[in-house]
């Protein structure tokens, strides 16, 4: 029903469309948008608010779902994913910015419909991924629509990578234009410090989704994934170290796991562990943390950028490597420390804290490869190139 509805609006705003040609003209037309409209972060974010604040000759728009909670929170103009309004406004903008697809995140639909994706053709597409590129390889959820993603791909006419091993990944295995990628460094970044202590010495943990749970048969707390994550935060050594140095842990589940997190609230027995919510501004915790606990989330790279610890807790690493696997070779060029079990996970962590949170020589390393830039200039290098092949 949802799909006809956005069908029918697409209609609608094409009849429109030439009539209202008059109020358009003159306008620079910019529609930008991320996690399907549903979460107000991340890289599209950042790069939103820079245009926002250096850039007033763009009229930009944020693309939002209506049910998303975080409407009011959001500043400067919005359109409502898949209204007549958005698709009146992507029929005549000149750049659409995304960091998931142009479909999930500005026109839902749009480029599979035809006669109206000449849309989707004519307009200037910013791919901004929503992170790193580093231990989730690009496979599509349903294996059916590998070609048509494919070739979504390669219709981007720009993609921001953070590194050339990003570049790399994105031009010879993800098979796109080469003059498209530009290494600019990630938007979000830009609001990370640099060479500054964190506002507390709290730990932010952020493991990854896991698909085969999230559509699997099995009940969630038989899982694998939710027994070690319990003994961990449950372990008596753990909690006494938490408290004996004032650290809390704040747990944040992924977004597309979140209908999980009551199992995990009603198990937890330590005092320290804190928990996110949903539509918590995540790039305020990453700041203000003294480390990172994750698996194999990208934002393990942002803590990499600011030189604060981070600890790798991958307790199902072979099946991970099976299910999902990853560019970084998890066996070979993991930096950080690693854990493989509940008991180094504890190890390990407590050797964190007690050193006031050193980091690694491994993940100093690692941050020269991983990083062309560490400059808080990404916004502005995403958008001179925007502007720069805008003008070719």
């Amino acid at each position: 029903m949802e799909k006809i509805k956005k069908l029918f609006n697409m209609i609608l705003a094409l009849l429109q469309y030439p009539f209202k040609k008059c109020i358009f003209k003159d306008k620079n037309i910019w529609l930008i948008g991320g996690h399907s409209g549903d979460i107000y972060d991340d890289n599209s974010k950042f790069l939103y608010e820079y245009i926002l604040k250096n850039h007033k000759e763009i009229d930009i728009y944020w693309v939002i779902d209506k049910n998303s909670k975080i409407k009011d929170k959001i500043p400067g103009n919005k359109l409502i994913k898949g209204s007549v309004e958005n698709y009146l406004y992507y029929y005549n903008a000149e750049v659409v910015i995304f960091s998931h697809a142009p479909s999930a995140d500005i026109a839902p639909y749009n480029f599979a419909v035809p006669l109206l994706n000449r849309f989707h053709k004519k307009t200037f597409k910013v791919f901004l991924n929503h992170g790193a590129i580093s231990f989730k390889k690009r496979k599509p959820m349903n294996a059916r629509f590998k070609n048509l993603i494919d070739e979504l791909m390669r219709s981007y006419n720009m993609a921001t990578a953070i590194s050339d091993f990003e570049r790399d990944i994105m031009v010879n295995e993800w098979g796109m234009d080469e003059e498209a990628v530009c290494v600019t460094g990630c938007a979000r970044q830009d609001n990370l410090p640099l060479n500054k202590k964190p506002a507390s010495r709290d730990i932010l943990y952020m493991p990854t989704w896991r698909d085969w749970i999230k559509f699997g048969d099995k009940k969630f707390t038989d899982t694998e994934y939710f027994s070690n994550i319990m003994l961990f935060l449950n372990d008596d050594k753990l909690n006494e170290v938490l408290e004996a140095n004032d650290v809390n842990i704040k747990f944040y589940m992924h977004h597309l796991m979140h209908e999980f997190i009551d199992d995990i609230k009603e198990n937890i027995t330590g005092k320290r562990i804190i928990f996110l919510d949903k539509d918590v501004t995540l790039a305020d915790e990453i700041t203000a943390s003294a480390a990172n606990i994750t698996d194999y989330s990208g934002v393990a790279m942002d803590f990499m950028y600011m030189d604060r610890p981070i600890l790798f807790y991958q307790f199902d690493v072979e099946k991970y490597k099976e299910e999902v696997d990853s560019y970084i070779d998890l066996d070979n060029e993991m930096f950080g420390d690693v854990a493989y079990n509940k008991d180094q996970a504890v190890e390990k962590l407590v050797k964190i804290i007690e050193s006031g949170f050193e980091v690694t020589e491994s993940q100093r390393i690692a941050r020269n490869k991983f990083f062309r830039y560490n400059d808080n200039g990404n916004c502005e290098r995403i958008y001179n190139c925007i502007v720069e092949k805008l003008n070719k």
